[in-house]
């Protein structure tokens, strides 16, 4: 009963702090403008002021040993003052990309939500709660002003949404029923509170790759290979745990799947998805960080600290995407939040290989070298 208000709570956290996002100034020479979320990084220029008092030309000139201010400084020769200031690509935090595919997977999910109410079928289930990232995620995928870092963001996404969305709908299509939510799916509150938990779901697990839509930081060529390979691990994993799965129950009706990286870990497939969502948030978390003013200059340690925890808000934001789905997972895996492991001990608990398997192996997190010898060909 409690599951409702602890999802809510990670999205209230979520609205409250994106809520609280100050504005940044963009300064130049001529004014000061206020500019949302906005912030610039500039090669030197220098502005000449002469007797009269009027700024002259502009003359580009490297960084002068002076630097009273922020990325340039002030040189004076007699009457004439020089002033250095930093100018060039800008860095743009804009929030509509986020809040589009907050939209679309919002209105998915009210579609299946109108399915099920019309017709008593659950069959769409996971076609449109997981098939909704894939389609949110087309608008900077197909955009031609996204970044790379966010076009390889997208496509990860699109990848994963669009092969589990369609592995699920299949199996639903063959099973016709999953006994996990048949007493969630009977009543219509029960159906409408699980269609919510999934908009909350798609928003929640989302926000390393909807965050990072919103940064115009083209991101760290490292932290790009580093997050795709562990993104590639993970739906190697997921994908594999499935078909693994898939296959042994179709030759093996009626017993426990223990085979495969079934054998390292009794939940293979939760393993793979958070492993995929931390590479995306890898690839991203880097550009939902800016340095602030205070701490490229100097500062004391305690005003240092506190800025660079704020400057980082949207990396933290982000994390709550693992953090969600771990609760999910952990929730389903315990028998906490659904009835699978009542099921499973009704259908297997007699089994004493069964027992020894909920013993020795792993709820969720495998020992990394068997995983490994599991997974890879070689």
């Amino acid at each position: 009963m409690f599951l409702p208000v602890r999802i809510a709570g990670y999205f209230v956290i979520l609205q409250v702090i994106l809520a609280s996002s100050p504005q940044v100034f963009e300064v130049n020479a001529f004014s000061v403008q206020h500019h949302h979320q906005v912030r610039k990084t500039m090669p030197m220029v220098s502005f000449n002021r002469g007797t009269n008092g009027q700024l002259s030309a502009l003359t580009h000139r490297p960084r002068g040993a002076l630097s009273n201010l922020r990325g340039g400084g002030i040189e004076r020769s007699g009457s004439a003052s020089k002033l250095y200031m930093s100018v060039g690509p800008e860095i743009i935090f804009n929030n509509a990309p986020m809040y589009q595919s907050f939209a679309i997977i919002a209105a998915t999910n009210v579609l299946g939500l109108g399915i099920s109410l019309l017709t008593g079928s659950h069959l769409h289930l996971d076609l449109l709660g997981t098939g909704a990232f894939a389609v949110a995620s087309l608008p900077t995928l197909l955009s031609t002003t996204s970044s790379a870092r966010v076009t390889l963001s997208s496509s990860a996404v699109a990848i994963w949404g669009t092969k589990l969305a369609s592995f699920l709908f299949f199996r639903a299509l063959k099973i016709k029923t999953d006994g996990r939510l048949d007493d969630t799916l009977s009543t219509t509150s029960g159906t409408i509170v699980f269609w919510f938990i999934s908009i909350l779901w798609g928003i929640i697990c989302g926000l390393p790759h909807t965050l990072g839509t919103t940064s115009s930081n083209p991101g760290s060529p490292i932290a790009l290979t580093v997050g795709g390979a562990i993104y590639v691990l993970g739906l190697v994993t997921e994908s594999l745990a499935d078909y693994q799965k898939w296959q042994f129950k179709n030759a093996n009706p009626g017993q426990f799947c223990n085979v495969g990286l079934w054998s390292v870990t009794q939940h293979p497939n939760f393993f793979g998805n958070l492993l995929l969502w931390f590479g995306i948030f890898i690839m991203n978390a880097g550009s939902l960080i800016v340095i602030p003013d205070s701490v490229a200059d100097g500062g004391g340690a305690i005003s240092n600290i506190l800025s660079t925890l704020w400057a980082s808000r949207r990396a933290f934001i982000a994390l709550l995407s693992p953090l969600f789905m771990w609760t999910l997972f952990s929730g389903q895996a315990t028998g906490t939040m659904m009835n699978s492991l009542e099921l499973a001990n009704s259908k297997y608990g007699s089994d004493p290989s069964y027992q020894s398997y909920v013993k020795d192996v792993p709820l969720i997190i495998p020992n990394i070298f068997k995983w490994l010898r599991k997974l890879l060909p070689f």
